[in-house]
């Protein structure tokens, strides 16, 4: 079977798998077809996606390439994807298993979608109207741009991941399109990683957990932001997870279990779509509900801002800055060092650490323990 830019088209680990759930995406038919948000595209009789900007072309391709199998497991796919490169003999590197494997998450989706658009926006501003324009010298300089700007190579691993995806939708789209083997982007990724991977700050070369986490919240100086870290560091939440809870996320108080401690239940939807309850002290469930009765039932934190406020709060007091994601770790080691103390053992308290910071495998309990 043919293929093109190195990805099979029909023999590949997922997309024969995917074919029977490609109805919204067919392939002949002139028409408007729907994205996994609601968005729309149109094809006109030649095969060219019709809308203003590049940005809407790069939408129409997430769309028409039939790479979102949202709901799906990941983890399946990438075993699949592994098995597949061990059969052609090939080594089984992440950027050659994360080419084979489709996105299976609205948060990996909304991610990378979001990577695009600021491609498609910086690539317009070099003269590219259409998507089939795209070249791997697009992709380069748009990379080595966001280097130059100080982004750590965590970040940059990120934008690199969603250009290499975007490349396998390219690769996926239907012929119809005509994109040519010339809109590689992956070749201009590869020509930047090593650049970034020597040069770039890496957020996880040393220890994660910030060495006094509670001064870190403390110090932080808007009262939301506090509350946010607070609700990270003592729950264990993502931060996305914290800006998405409302007051239905309220479920009243339980005994925790593991601990005993008579706590709030809070409900959040994690990666995937998982749902899980999780167990906060009494004061900080408090403090959220009444954050939440005073602005209308929604949380109301913007990213951004409160990344800024927690660098400020590390800075202020002398702390080397881990990212949000850091007080996550903090959380593990603190409850698995009381879980031990209580008298599980080690299998018990990795499964229960991971399942309540939203994990489905032991395994990254070692990531969580830097």
């Amino acid at each position: 079977m043919s293929t093109r830019h190195g990805v099979k088209r029909i023999s590949s680990a997922w997309a024969s798998a995917h074919d029977a759930d490609r109805t919204p995406f067919t392939r002949r038919r002139v028409g408007v077809r729907p994205d996994f948000r609601g968005q729309t595209y149109h094809l006109n009789r030649q095969g060219r996606i019709m809308g203003k900007g590049l940005a809407a072309q790069v939408r129409g391709v997430w769309a028409a390439s039939g790479i979102l199998q949202i709901g799906h497991s990941r983890f399946a796919r990438k075993q699949a994807a592994r098995s597949q490169l061990q059969a052609q003999g090939v080594g089984a590197t992440s950027s050659r298993i994360a080419t084979l494997t489709p996105i299976t998450s609205y948060r990996t989706y909304d991610a990378y979608r979001a990577v695009c658009a600021d491609f498609a926006r910086f690539a317009e501003a070099q003269g590219v109207q259409r998507i089939q324009d795209l070249r791997p010298v697009h992709a380069a300089a748009f990379l080595r741009q966001k280097l130059e700007g100080g982004l750590s190579c965590n970040t940059l691993r990120t934008y690199a991941a969603a250009l290499a995806k975007f490349d396998a939708a390219l690769a996926l789209a239907p012929r119809k399109m005509r994109i040519p083997e010339e809109a590689r982007l992956s070749v201009g990724v590869a020509i930047v990683r090593p650049g970034y991977n020597a040069s770039s700050p890496r957020l996880d070369q040393h220890r994660r957990a910030y060495v006094n986490p509670e001064g870190v919240v403390d110090r932080v100086e808007q009262p939301l932001h506090r509350l946010a870290a607070s609700l990270q560091l003592h729950g264990g939440f993502r931060v996305s997870e914290v800006m998405e809870m409302t007051r239905k996320s309220l479920k009243g108080f339980a005994v925790d279990p593991v601990t005993g401690r008579e706590s709030g239940v809070v409900e959040v939807q994690g990666k995937g779509g998982y749902m899980r309850c999780q167990y906060v002290p009494k004061a900080h469930y408090e403090a959220l509900r009444a954050h939440l009765d005073a602005n209308g039932g929604k949380m109301g934190l913007v990213y951004k801002p409160y990344l800024r406020g927690l660098n400020r709060a590390c800075s202020e007091i002398g702390e080397a800055w881990s990212g949000t994601h850091a007080l996550r770790h903090n959380y593990v080691q603190t409850f698995a060092g009381e879980a031990h103390a209580r008298g599980l053992g080690d299998e018990a308290v990795a499964r229960e650490a991971m399942e309540r910071v939203g994990h489905h495998r032991m395994a990254e309990l070692q990531t969580y323990t830097r």
